[in-house]
């Protein structure tokens, strides 16, 4: 369970009206004296960061709020609208005014139940910008919080007469970056694997649209993402460009529902929060917590149930088409083979198997799936009890294939029965359509949004995890439903089968960290050691050495991170002993060495072991790596790296394993072969 450790009060200092709820557990305000007028709000309204230079300036300009987002004297955000479109009424990015300004300060430190890193600071200057559109009467609150790393602000529609039920028709939120910057992004779309591509590097300005998060890199080397936080009740947001004479200015563009609107809303409402992650390095991207951070505390009041842990299961081999997913004479998921699964699973100290193809119409049409009922070869007693002898639980597959009504007709029933059980944790997909109310939509759209947080609550009723597939974005939630454990929403293990003979190239998993990994977990299903196999003749494989498929372990994050090859491909390779007892959550975790798009180090800390993690693009590389994150003492240093004869595209698999001695004033020299890596575990001497 989330608690706050050495929680400092929060102080809030209030210009103008009241003060309202806008800062959940304030416990202390200033006295109403420091209120400053409207007149003077108006003029211009500055947040700063507690510490630091950065800092957001707040302006009224033509009845329109804009806001500039800078810092050491480089703009990283020029002037830039706000505003939302209601239907049937004036635009509120036009005869606005500025009634009162409040601040505070939030100020706390939290425990995650798991994560990169075992205690968050949650440190910012909070301000509302509280309007009226005179004309109308209509009251929309700005509120924007500015961190050491980072900005977030959000609209903020408060309780008042004639606004009961409304729709919003368009966000009108501006981002003026700078149009020389190289940015890393995915075009924006709103098909079901719209996050499953390849990150593209290009001129700002080149980007006519994107999804979120959207990383960019100013010429002074500043590095900055856009994403968005706490997604609820509301649809996705992507970029556009703005089509004036600003390259580099994008805008907001929300995912339509199938009536073109954007969100039908009731009552008081807040959006989720836009967000600029902002940092020198592209490593202070990686270890920020301000997605986290702007999200609600933890709302489940035992979070005893929730674990985190690596997964073995049948996956991978129906990935390759060794086996399949329907009944028949190659069918994977029979029980002697998912047993064999957790006999691995043992032996690697993983805590749970998945069955891909174990349920009744699984696989083919996947159309009248019922979630409950086993195919006639997989026994699922015997499974739960083998499974449950060996120290192992099931994750069970829910792959909807998009028929979401008959899903959600049936949530509880389905869940009831797996905690009856005894199964904790399913995993959810949703490839190809997405049907939800008679109506097939967008996986992204309003309604998806709140069909993923019913699967979220359901679960939760229950005590079972969730991994979802083809689902949202990840926007920091589990920091408030930290049963949400991961999600896929990744050009992941799987579309090395897909994107043809080159799979996913060797940089994209030095982009993702800054990219995708942003916002949350990703079951990227990483540990394919056999790089090379290829059972059905596809004509396709892993586009890395098998040493870079061990560094991804450090370097990608997931409380529930699968170990994805088959028990025969870990038996016959020894770089299986690496990823024995993998931890899944971490004490700490550092970026050290990053250049994105073309290499990545990473070392995280699990009680007195660290892991190190460092892999490369299409390109040799050699890199020199202080240890300087080691605590005090010897360590001997189990090194997995790439041998002397391995090459990427000819020789992939060979695999040097060799211990040293080394201490934090040991700087390594790590030799990366295109497309390979080198995986370090520390243990103290």
């Amino acid at each position: 369970m989330e608690r706050e450790v050495n929680s400092k009060p929060n102080r809030r200092t209030v210009l103008g009206a009241t003060v309202g709820a806008a800062l959940v557990g304030a416990v202390a305000t200033a006295p109403a004296a420091a209120a400053a007028g409207a007149g003077a709000a108006s003029r211009g309204v500055t947040i700063r960061a507690p510490r630091g230079p950065l800092r957001v300036t707040v302006h009224l300009v033509d009845g329109r709020l804009r806001y500039e987002v800078t810092r050491r004297g480089e703009t990283l955000v020029a002037s830039s609208g706000l505003g939302l479109d209601l239907a049937e009424r004036p635009s509120l990015t036009e005869g606005l005014e500025i009634e009162s300004v409040e601040r505070a300060t939030v100020d706390e430190t939290w425990r995650p139940v798991w994560g990169p890193d075992a205690t968050v600071r949650n440190h910012a200057s909070e301000c509302v910008v509280r309007t009226v559109q005179p004309a109308t009467g209509t009251r929309l609150d700005v509120v924007f919080r500015v961190f050491e790393d980072g900005v977030g602000f959000r609209y903020r529609l408060p309780a008042q007469e004639g606004l009961d039920r409304y729709t919003v028709t368009a966000e009108r939120t501006e981002f003026a970056l700078p149009a020389d910057a190289t940015s890393w992004s995915l075009a924006a779309g709103t098909d079901w694997n719209a996050d499953e591509r390849h990150y593209r590097r290009a001129p700002l300005g080149e980007v006519a649209t994107a999804q979120t998060p959207l990383t960019l890199a100013t010429a002074r080397g500043t590095h900055v993402v856009v994403h968005e936080a706490a997604l609820v009740d509301y649809p996705s947001m992507t970029l556009a460009a703005t089509g004036d004479d600003r390259p580099g200015a994008l805008a907001s563009e929300l995912i339509s529902l199938p009536d073109g609107n954007k969100a039908h809303l009731e009552g008081a409402f807040s959006t989720p929060w836009r967000t600029l992650t902002i940092g020198d390095r592209a490593g202070d991207l990686a270890e920020s917590h301000l997605i986290e951070n702007l999200n609600e505390p933890c709302a489940l009041d035992d979070t005893s149930w929730i674990t985190a842990g690596t997964y073995v299961g049948v996956w991978w081999e129906l990935q390759r088409r060794d086996t399949t997913w329907t009944e028949g004479p190659r069918h994977g998921a029979t029980t002697a083979r998912v047993k064999e699964y957790i006999d691995l699973a043992r032996e690697a100290g993983a805590s749970h198997v998945l069955a891909e193809g174990w349920n009744t119409n699984a696989g083919g049409e996947w159309t009248g799936q019922d979630f409950l009922t086993p195919r006639d070869d997989f026994d699922l007693p015997e499974v739960l009890r083998y499974a449950e002898a060996n120290g192992v639980r099931f994750v069970a597959h829910n792959e909807t294939r998009g028929f979401v009504d008959y899903y959600e007709e049936h949530l509880d029933t389905i869940f009831g029965r797996y905690a009856e059980l005894g199964i904790d944790a399913i995993k959810t997909g949703y490839a190809t359509r997405f049907e939800l109310g008679g109506v097939n939509r967008s996986h992204y759209d309003q309604e998806a949004v709140r069909h993923y947080q019913r699967v979220i609550d359901a679960a939760a009723r229950h005590r079972i995890m969730i991994n979802a597939h083809e689902a949202i974005k990840p926007t920091g939630l589990a920091r408030t439903h930290p049963h949400m454990m991961t999600g896929e929403g990744v050009a992941g293990m799987e579309q090395h089968n897909y994107m043809g003979k080159d799979g996913n190239p060797p940089e994209q998993a030095t982009i993702l960290p800054f990219t995708r990994f942003m916002g949350g977990p990703a079951d990227y299903t990483p540990g394919v050691l056999n790089v090379t196999w290829d059972p059905a003749g596809l004509g396709t494989r892993v586009q890395t050495t098998s040493a870079a498929q061990l560094a991804l372990y450090t370097v990608f994050f997931s409380p529930l991170q699968m170990l994805a090859d088959t028990p025969e491909n870990y038996r016959a390779h020894p770089g299986f002993a690496y990823l024995t007892d993998m931890p899944a959550s971490w004490d700490e975790t550092r970026f050290l060495d990053c250049e994105i798009g073309d290499h990545t180090v990473a070392a995280r800390r699990k009680g007195d072991l660290w892991y190190l993690g460092a892999i490369t693009d299409e390109h040799d590389r050699t890199l020199r790596v202080p240890l300087r994150f080691l605590g005090r003492g010897r360590y001997a240093a189990e090194i997995y790296q790439d041998a002397a004869e391995t090459t990427w595209r000819e020789n992939p698999l060979p695999i040097d394993i060799r211990t040293e001695t080394v201490r934090a004033s040991t700087t390594l020299r790590l030799r990366l072969v295109a497309g390979g890596g080198t995986a370090i575990r520390f243990r103290p001497l």
